[in-house]
């Protein structure tokens, strides 16, 4: 026979001598369930969603960044003011944020102006040309010829910024103790372009970009064979 005593120190007999079954709530010494800990699968499904992601995220923009880009680039030197023709350009494929004119654009820029003077390997942007007429309203296009003594020995680049004088003409009376002075025509002309003068050795045709009210006195300097080029800047 079972004692009082032993009936109550048996757990069992507290509960209805029943054990908690597995998966079901427990219960502590007050007669209080305890909590359950349950599974989120919604939870565990998004973590793995955002790993995933981040994942393609971080592939997509590190393929971006090593992918290059095809723009236009300056292969000849093109003199502020002068046309840019098709052999003056080309392509090349460049990573990364790179302000250019797409290469896929290249024949757009063909017949523009350069606005500044090109060098070759820059990347052209559309800042640097223009459909504008180089020449400005006020200016006029005058050319020139030029003997050896008459501009720099070692000749004048296109774009260059030349003073033109006009030479005193040759007086027999002239002495040494009063010379003649030359007279500033232009203080400031734009050398457009020069090529080499097939009439006379070592001589020079120039075409110079000058003021409009000056370019009558320019022209019968040069036809005088009286003008002559002075290097001021570039």
């Amino acid at each position: 026979m079972t004692s009082a005593k032993q009936a109550r120190s048996t757990p069992g007999a507290r509960r209805g001598g029943r054990r908690p079954q597995a998966g079901a709530a427990t219960w502590n010494g007050a007669g209080v369930p305890l909590p359950v800990r349950e599974r989120r699968p919604g939870y565990v499904a998004l973590a793995i969603v955002l790993i995933v992601g981040l994942a393609a995220l971080g592939a997509y923009w590190y393929s971006k960044a090593g992918e290059k880009t095809p723009v236009v680039v300056v292969v000849n030197d093109v003199p502020a003011g002068h046309t840019i023709a098709r052999s003056d350009l080309s392509t090349v494929d460049v990573a990364g944020g790179v302000t250019a004119i797409a290469g896929s654009n290249l024949d757009s820029v063909v017949g523009q102006v350069a606005t500044v003077e090109l060098l070759p390997n820059t990347l052209l942007q559309r800042s640097m040309v223009s459909t504008a007429s180089p020449l400005p309203l006020d200016a006029a296009m005058v050319g020139v010829a030029l003997k050896p003594g008459q501009l720099p020995a070692n000749g004048l680049r296109d774009g260059a910024k030349v003073e033109v004088l006009q030479l005193p003409a040759r007086d027999a009376t002239a002495t040494v103790a009063t010379p003649q002075t030359a007279t500033v025509v232009v203080e400031s002309a734009t050398v457009y372009a020069t090529t080499s003068d097939p009439s006379q050795s070592g001589g020079t045709l120039a075409t110079l970009i000058v003021p409009k009210t000056a370019a009558g006195a320019v022209a019968t300097a040069s036809n005088a064979g009286l003008l002559a080029l002075v290097l001021v800047s570039r």
